[in-house]
């Protein structure tokens, strides 16, 4: 019988002495709306505490063989519960399969997706850093985001290099298959600010998984601030190999609530 990695058992010591003892600054609530979206590096920062904020979007891929997949409605909820700590989770996705020349569709509901825990440190000589611990819970269908309770540790973190331009990665560990495997996603990303509201990027990520073929992406997109509470997005991107999707694109509406008692 196969055995269930150590690596994790050593992740959660090390995520949760950085959640411990590491003091931090967040966003406050004059500042505007900072999101995960639409990239697959989280950011680094914490929404202001007792804000709510609600990230939202729709995602279209294509896969080879003519493998269709439609995803919405990518909800993440995000609230502050202190200046340093953010408590966060998706809400299940309705998703859509579909494939072409045949009459087979299938839909299903994913897991609660992440459901845990986000904490600040920094600046470090001017980065942003954070941690998160999380689980993604067995609430839906199998065939769609596999068994048992998933572990997941992440750790982005951003750098600026100038007034125009920033640079930002996130290493993550995910443990899946009731704890059997283990999936490491290296991340990283290259982004511009564009006037005082908008912002482009252009980012890598990779998803490495025990007995399974790898999955690399390219990954664009940008996003544009109507209001202070408000973001809109649009993204797109390609694999960088056969198992990977071949094409996909997605947009995104966020906003956040700051008129909530204090915790």
């Amino acid at each position: 019988m196969k055995k269930a990695p150590r690596l994790p058992a050593i992740m959660i010591f090390v995520f949760a002495g950085a959640l411990l003892r590491v003091p931090a600054e967040a966003l406050e609530k004059s500042d505007d709306i900072d999101t995960n979206r639409p990239s697959f590096m989280l950011s680094p920062l914490v929404v202001p505490r007792a804000s709510v904020q609600l990230e939202n979007g729709a995602l279209y891929q294509h896969f080879q063989h003519g493998l269709n997949y439609f995803d919405l409605t990518e909800t993440q909820v995000r609230v502050g519960l202190t200046k340093k700590t953010e408590f966060q989770m998706y809400v299940p996705n309705c998703s859509i399969t579909h494939q072409e020349h045949t009459p087979l569709t299938r839909s299903g509901v994913s897991d609660l997706g992440e459901v845990g825990i986000k904490r600040q440190f920094g600046p470090i000589k001017n980065a942003q850093v954070a941690v998160t611990a999380s689980l993604n819970l067995p609430t839906g269908s199998t065939t769609i985001s596999g068994p048992g309770v998933q572990p997941v540790f992440r750790a982005p973190w951003t750098y600026p290099l100038n007034k125009n331009y920033a640079v930002g990665g996130m290493q993550s560990i995910l443990v899946l298959n009731s704890g059997h495997d283990v999936q490491y996603q290296p991340d990283f990303l290259v982004s511009r600010s564009i006037g005082a509201r908008a912002s482009a990027f252009a980012e890598y990520v990779g998803f490495f998984t025990q007995g399974s073929q790898a999955q690399q992406i390219a990954h664009f997109g940008a996003v544009y601030k109507p209001a202070r509470h408000h973001q809109v997005d649009m993204h797109f991107g390609f694999g960088l190999d056969k198992a990977a999707p071949a094409a996909f694109i997605g947009c995104g509406y966020s906003f956040r609530f700051d008129r909530f008692p204090r915790f």
